[in-house]
């Protein structure tokens, strides 16, 4: 047999059974101290902590003899969700009319009318139902073209022939809340060369001939 230590298999056992005791606290302190985080996590708030026989300390939910009580604070944790977004609330617009008009028609001229020698001039009125609403404007369209009433009446500028004519009510911004059904109505005016005729006019005297 070479040069060596003869180690005899008691003295083998004695030096795995020191090992395995050294190697012990250490895995008890890791296991306490997994332990230990394990109640923090989950919330717990009382732990009891005491030290054995072989100097190895330990942590539980449940008192043993001898424990000492320790006050753990529990684990902060996060909510996650969406960020707060500051929204921004729209700006107030004018409110809109209130006023439901159930009316609108032309009241002069009336419809098919024939007007003689107006001068070219002529008064429109309209008829509205409820009153015009504030900040509400009536308007006449005649052949086409808008004029601005004032009140419920214009006077307007026409020629001789044919007319047709309707009013509308619009808002304050220009939308249209109610229009009348349109009427026609003709302007005539006496022509100087062919001047009116009747029996109540005075006949021509005939000339007297000379005689000769």
């Amino acid at each position: 047999m070479g040069a060596g230590f003869f180690v005899t298999p008691k003295a083998k056992g004695y030096a795995d059974f020191m090992r395995s005791r050294r190697s012990l606290p250490g895995r008890l302190c890791l296991g306490a101290a997994l332990c230990f985080v394990a109640f923090t996590a989950t919330g717990a708030t009382t732990l009891y902590k005491w030290v054995d026989a072989d100097g190895v300390t330990h942590y539980s939910d449940r008192p043993e003899p001898g424990a000492q009580k320790v006050k753990v604070s529990a684990a902060q944790t996060y909510k996650g969700g969406s960020p707060a977004v500051a929204s921004s609330r729209p700006q107030p617009t004018a409110a809109a009319s209130t006023t439901s008009y159930t009316r609108l028609e032309i009241t002069s001229p009336g419809d098919g009318a024939v007007l003689w020698n107006t001068g070219g001039q002529l008064q429109l009125a309209a008829a509205l139902e409820p009153e015009l609403g504030s900040g509400h404007q009536l308007w006449f369209i005649v052949d086409g073209k808008s004029q601005q009433a004032s009140g419920d009446t214009a006077s307007i500028d026409v020629g001789r022939g044919s007319h047709t004519v309707s009013a509308s009510v619009t808002d304050a911004n220009g939308n249209e809340l109610i229009t009348s059904a349109p009427i026609t109505f003709v302007v005539r005016q006496t022509s100087i060369g062919q001047p009116p005729q009747g029996p109540a006019l005075p006949k021509p005297t005939p000339k007297a001939t000379p005689h000769a």
